[in-house]
């Protein structure tokens, strides 16, 4: 199984995330999660853009590429205009994305995003709330959304719908998810 970890920072301390880490797991046979690629991206002036990032060959071809800068970008400013952020270098607060494969036979129909939270160094970090995309009608698209207030300002609206989208979309553009089709040849 592959999933993305991510972790927004604010580390200007102005009340904004502007620092956004991505590490892609796998978990391999022996059930332990192996850190496979790490990337970073920074928005310098608190507008919700990337302006600087790193180039890391996510989707895996063999080479880093402008897709894989603009993959990252794609996601990394999703992820900045969630307050779902830690201040300073904490990481206490992160988002674990997940693909979910209902058919075995064929490609993730839908993704779900978890928001986890850690409470003390000691505990393990605990669920804060969910969100999801599915492709309901298998042809690549997600259309189903469920409702939920990404962006905390208390109201689901369809600005939370766009940002479950854009994440939920550019994660499974990153094609960081175990193909059961491609693993079982």
């Amino acid at each position: 199984m592959r999933y993305l970890k991510a972790t927004a920072q604010d580390r200007s301390g102005n009340g904004k995330a502007d620092t956004v880490f991505l590490h892609f797991y796998e978990r391999g046979a022996g059930g332990f999660d192996e850190l496979v690629h790490e990337a970073f991206a920074v928005d310098m002036n608190g507008d919700k853009n990337v302006d600087l990032q790193t180039v890391v060959d996510i989707d895996v071809e063999g080479q880093s590429m402008v897709i894989d800068s603009h993959l990252l970008t794609l996601f990394a400013n999703a992820f900045l205009k969630l307050n779902w952020f830690n201040g300073g270098e904490s990481w206490k607060r992160t988002l674990v994305v997940v693909a979910v494969h209902e058919y075995e036979k064929r490609p993730p129909n839908g993704v779900k995003l978890n928001f986890l939270e850690r409470r003390s160094t000691v505990r393990k970090p605990t669920l804060a709330f969910q969100a999801a995309a599915y492709d309901g009608y298998g042809n690549g698209v997600l259309e189903w959304f469920t409702n939920t207030d990404v962006d905390k300002n208390g109201v689901v609206d369809e600005v939370d719908k766009e940002l479950i989208r854009s994440l939920c979309s550019s994660f499974l553009a990153f094609k960081w998810y175990t193909d059961p089709v491609s693993a079982a040849c």
